[in-house]
């Protein structure tokens, strides 16, 4: 996935400018932006885990559908800013194996947000059909009423 910080910038309404003054104080500290962006854009799994704490955050009602964009935004940048300011502290950091954990991370907790999702999903089928619908035949309790 290429980073565009410029789409970035626009989605969070910043103006385009803020993209030099980034890559001035990048350069100050001896980090380019060409570096930096190189490595953000192999970052698979950071990217995975900013779309599922979306869609967790989503389904808990924290985010609404209109902003997503702009959460995802964010999330972007602070990724940008965390691997120029990591690059300039620890320059030999392997970026691909902790992005390697990250991506197995979320494939964890993708499948156990599935389960929950499931859960929540069947027991509202559940209670519709024998307390909504008022079918019988999914609960003894009703019967004998």
């Amino acid at each position: 996935m290429k980073v565009d910080l410029k789409e970035t910038l626009k989605a969070l309404e910043l103006p385009a400018g803020l993209l030099a003054l980034f890559a001035a104080v990048l350069g100050i500290f001896g980090v380019e932006l060409v570096t930096v962006l190189l490595i953000v854009e192999g970052l698979v799994g950071t990217f995975a885990l900013i779309a599922l704490l979306i869609n967790v955050l989503k389904w808990a009602g924290v985010i609404s559908d209109g902003s997503a964009g702009k959460w995802s935004a964010i999330a972007n940048l602070v990724v940008v800013v965390a691997v120029a300011l990591v690059f300039k502290l620890y320059p030999t950091l392997d970026f691909t194996a902790l992005d390697t954990n990250v991506a197995d991370f979320v494939n964890v907790a993708g499948v156990v947000f599935a389960y929950i999702v499931q859960l929540v999903g069947s027991k509202g089928v559940h209670v519709a059909l024998t307390n909504g619908i008022g079918i019988q035949a999914f609960s003894h309790s009703l019967g004998d009423a």
